[in-house]
């Protein structure tokens, strides 16, 4: 699992005139049946020129040798930069498909996975008891357990009867004292790593007692964030914990993606603050007020670029009607929107569930909320 700043130094990463590697390549089930994937590296590698080719061959042989041996070991896609000269390696483990492709260049291309980055929501997850809590990230469809805190001071229940029956009272106050501490204890902790890792929706986990005690001393602030409880037992593992929060990730999801499309259409059909159609967000988008792109899975329109300043048409055009240079063309538009959309900081989320997809190409596929 990668974060904003993992990217930030591999790209601050100094390559001088060596080339770096740069492959995304899917490798779920079905590419790795009679090794179908590595058929996919080779011809990436064709479509490199040879000069290219032949600066590159140790790395390219080092690609091929670890598709090669850690087969058994990948996810849905993998990620890998290579760059020998340099002792540069790295690789990422993707739940999620992503579009073949391979670059050979002086700096890693790393725009698509910044683009997940910006598309794609980050969740926390709590898993709490009276003694221990766990903290784990769910992104891009996976889990990472970042933290266990354990607090063994909490005292425990006794059987009941005997002298001890006349003292259970208060010594169940001196228990949820202790389990108080232990909980407040773990929100500070935890509200460290939603700011810390920028996470702005939470599963709080655990046995019933424990989560509605928890939720008795959270902030306001961190309420908000929660999207749903569950109940799981302590020692869960990884898997099991990912079973059963991505059900209600789906859900909340789809329920924010239905409200999201509702919400585009109707102001932008009110001229609120909200286009729709691939012109509009593109004028839109070079007057720098876009704040969130809201777009759909494979998209596609055609149309112009200018080599010069950018400016971007479906129309059909000679020459760029902002600076008069030449302008060439493209086969999807879409790439180029969500590029401009980033560089501007906007938010962008893509729309994956069928209806609410088929519901927003009807009305162009692709629009805008804006910032003024």
């Amino acid at each position: 699992m990668f974060d904003r700043k993992d990217l930030e130094n591999l790209e601050k990463f100094n390559f001088n005139d060596a080339y770096v590697l740069s492959l995304f390549l899917n490798v779920s089930p079905q590419d790795r049946k009679k090794q179908a994937y590595i058929s996919k590296f080779k011809n990436l590698v064709k479509t490199l020129k040879e000069d290219i080719q032949d600066r590159c061959k140790e790395d390219i042989s080092k690609i091929e040798s670890f598709l090669q041996s850690e087969r058994e070991s990948f996810k849905k896609s993998v990620v890998v930069y290579s760059c020998i000269p340099k002792d540069l390696w790295i690789r990422y483990d993707l739940n999620l498909e992503l579009k073949d492709s391979l670059v050979a260049d002086t700096t890693p291309y790393t725009s698509p996975l910044f683009d997940l980055l910006d598309s794609y929501q980050k969740y926390g997850v709590l898993l709490v008891d009276k003694r221990t809590a766990r903290f784990f990230l769910v992104f891009l469809g996976d889990i990472e357990e970042y933290g266990m805190v354990m607090h063994e001071d909490v005292p425990g229940k006794h059987k009941k009867g005997g002298w001890f029956a006349l003292a259970e009272k208060r010594y169940e106050r001196h228990i949820d004292y202790h389990v108080k501490g232990h909980l407040k204890d773990i929100v500070d902790r935890f509200d460290g790593f939603l700011k810390d890792k920028n996470i702005r929706r939470l599963i709080v986990a655990g046995p019933d007692e424990t989560v509605s005690e928890l939720m008795s001393i959270l902030s306001d602030e961190i309420k908000l964030k929660i999207i749903g409880k569950v109940n799981i037992e302590k020692h869960a593992s990884k898997e099991e914990i990912l079973e059963k929060v991505v059900p209600i990730i789906e859900k909340y999801e789809k329920t924010k993606e239905k409200e999201t499309v509702s919400e585009l259409i109707t102001r932008s059909l009110k001229n609120n603050n909200a286009v729709i159609g691939i012109d509009d967000v593109l004028k839109y988008l070079r007057e720098r007020r876009v704040r969130k792109l809201i777009t759909v899975k494979n998209l596609i329109f055609e149309g112009f670029i200018c080599q010069g300043c950018g400016f971007a048409t479906t129309q059909k055009v000679d020459c760029c009607k902002e600076c008069g240079d030449c302008v060439m063309k493209s086969d999807n538009l879409i790439e180029k929107t969500i590029e401009m959309a980033l560089e501007q900081s906007a938010e962008v989320e893509v729309i994956k569930d069928e209806r609410d997809r088929e519901r927003l190409i009807q009305y162009g596929g692709i629009g805008a909320f804006l910032r003024f």
